[in-house]
């Protein structure tokens, strides 16, 4: 059985990152999805996703079959999911996104920023971190 990920910010296909080019080795790109109830910010040069109450927030992002599942153990890695301390800044989770182009919902992995917001997060209200 496929498993899918949802990425929303340096993993995402355009973006000019040597992991995101790593990550459409070892994946091939199903669509344009969204994720509602949530909200994407910007921490840094890289975003943060977080859960929203709000079902107009949505944040949008590429949905990608993985080719090898045990990809997700590097993935976890880059996110630095298990290095350091707990608890870490991201953490995985499945979750419902919808394909842009047929209304499709698919359960993908995604990761969320799983620290408390620094105060100068931006909230980027475009859900879209390549084009904010």
């Amino acid at each position: 059985m496929a498993q899918y990920l949802f990425t929303y910010g340096t993993l995402r296909m355009n973006a000019d990152h040597p992991m995101a080019g790593k990550l459409a080795e070892n994946a091939k790109l199903v669509g344009l999805g969204y994720m509602r109830n949530t909200r994407l910010y910007r921490v840094d040069w890289y975003p943060a996703l977080v859960h929203s109450s709000h079902v107009d927030d949505v944040v949008i992002g590429d949905v990608l079959a993985l080719e090898h599942p045990d990809f997700l153990k590097e993935l976890d890695e880059y996110e630095n999911i298990g290095v350091g301390q707990p608890p870490f800044e991201y953490r995985r989770e499945l979750v419902e996104v919808i394909l842009e182009h047929s209304g499709k919902k698919i359960n993908c992995w995604v990761y969320f920023y799983n620290w408390s917001l620094p105060q100068n997060a931006e909230w980027l209200e475009s859900g879209d971190f390549l084009n904010p």
